[in-house]
């Protein structure tokens, strides 16, 4: 077993990050992998070489933690632990960037303004809106890639965008 953790430890460990993008769980699924073939070595047919045996374990050990992980952030997001509402904080600044962004919106020029409140806030198609205004899809296409960059370029805007994150 030491030699085939020396000689595959390695290797699985970086194909395991690849999945995962964590080091901790990487290093975690590397040991489970491990664990896997030594606990089930008598099944190892040597059909294929050891490293693609390990390979294939390797991956099906990835993506039952990728599942693992999915199972968890959708659970947590159902039943959030702590506070289920938002502070006073938070709800003043969602109100305060709500108001500027409003505001921002309103400022647009009018046939930018209605594209982006019909499209963004109302929902519709590009194809909804265009009979509706009485244009042709590629009018409404370029009046919201226009109306886009110009709220791409406010600063308040960027301010809210990075203050959120």
């Amino acid at each position: 077993m030491e030699q085939i953790v020396e000689q595959y430890g390695e290797y699985l460990y970086h194909l395991n990050y690849l999945y995962m993008k964590d080091f901790q769980l990487a290093e975690e699924v590397t040991q489970d992998v491990l664990m896997k073939y030594l606990l089930h070595k008598d099944d190892f047919r040597n059909d294929a070489s050891l490293k693609t045996y390990l390979t294939r374990i390797a991956i099906n050990c990835c993506h039952d933690e990728l599942r693992k992980q999915k199972r968890k952030s959708f659970i947590s997001k159902l039943l959030p632990l702590g506070r289920t509402e938002p502070s006073v904080e938070q709800t003043y600044i969602s109100t305060e960037d709500y108001s500027t962004l409003k505001q921002i919106v309103f400022a647009l020029p009018l046939h930018y303004r209605e594209v982006i409140i019909l499209f963004y806030y109302e929902e519709f198609d590009v194809s909804e809106i265009a009979s509706l205004l009485n244009v042709s899809q590629n009018t409404v296409r370029t009046r919201i890639r226009r109306a886009r960059e110009l709220l791409k370029t406010n600063q308040e805007l960027e301010a809210i965008f990075y203050e959120g994150i």
